[in-house]
C-alpha cells in the first residue's frame, strides 16, 4: 500500500503518490535555486501551470487516477532545468543518458546546402576540416561531386528546434529548444 498526497499545482488539485510528490518537490526546489532572474516567482508560477497542464493531459480531468513517479520523471525530463543542466544527487534521474544524435543538413551554418556543416556536427569535428576534405574530393574528380549531391539529397534539413538539438547531440530541454526557435 502506498501513501498518496493531495497537492495544489498551478491552481489545480492533483493526487500524487508519495514518491512522485517527493521527486516533484525536490525538482521545484532545485529549479528555484538555479533561477538567476529577479522575477523568479512569475517563472515558478508559469512552471507550475505548465506542470499542471501536462498532468491534466496525462491523467485527465476526472481526478480518479493518481500521478505516479513515472509521469513525474517524464514531465521533469521534458521541462528540464533553467540552466540546461540535470538534477545532481539523484541516482535514478534518467537524464544521464547521452542524447540521440542524428544526421541532418545544418541551415544555420551553411555555405551551399549545409551538407558539410551537418557532417561536421554529426561527427563532432571542425566544419572547416570537413569543407576542405569535401572540396579536395570534388576537385579530385567527379566522384566527390556525386557524393556531395547524394548527401544533399539524402540528408534532411534540420528545420525544427528538436532537429537542431538532435543534430548537435543536445538534450531537448526547454532552454535548448528556445535557443534554436529564435533563429
Amino acid at each position: 500500500m502506498k501513501k498518496v498526497v493531495n497537492a495544489g499545482i498551478g491552481g489545480r488539485s492533483f493526487t500524487l503518490d508519495d514518491d512522485a510528490y517527493a521527486r516533484l518537490e525536490s525538482y521545484l526546489i532545485l529549479y528555484k535555486s538555479r533561477l538567476k532572474e529577479e522575477g523568479s516567482s512569475e517563472v515558478l508560477a508559469e512552471l507550475e501551470a505548465r506542470i499542471a497542464e501536462l498532468f491534466t493531459a496525462e491523467v485527465g480531468t476526472s481526478g480518479q487516477r493518481v500521478v505516479d513517479i513515472d509521469l513525474v520523471k517524464k514531465v521533469i525530463a521534458q521541462l528540464g532545468m533553467p540552466d540546461g543542466g540535470d538534477m545532481p544527487g539523484s541516482p535514478d534521474f534518467e537524464e544521464d543518458e547521452k542524447p540521440l544524435r542524428k544526421l541532418y543538413r545544418d541551415p544555420l551554418n551553411r555555405r551551399i546546402a549545409g551538407v558539410c556543416s551537418g557532417l561536421a556536427l554529426y561527427f563532432d569535428v571542425d566544419t572547416t576540416l570537413v569543407r576542405i576534405i569535401m572540396l579536395a574530393a570534388i576537385m579530385a574528380g567527379s566522384l566527390g561531386f556525386w557524393i556531395y549531391v547524394i548527401l544533399w539529397i539524402a540528408e534532411p534539413k534540420a528545420e525544427t528546434p528538436m532537429q537542431q538539438c538532435e543534430l548537435r547531440g543536445l538534450a531537448p530541454t526547454a532552454e535548448n529548444l528556445a535557443q534554436f526557435s529564435k533563429k
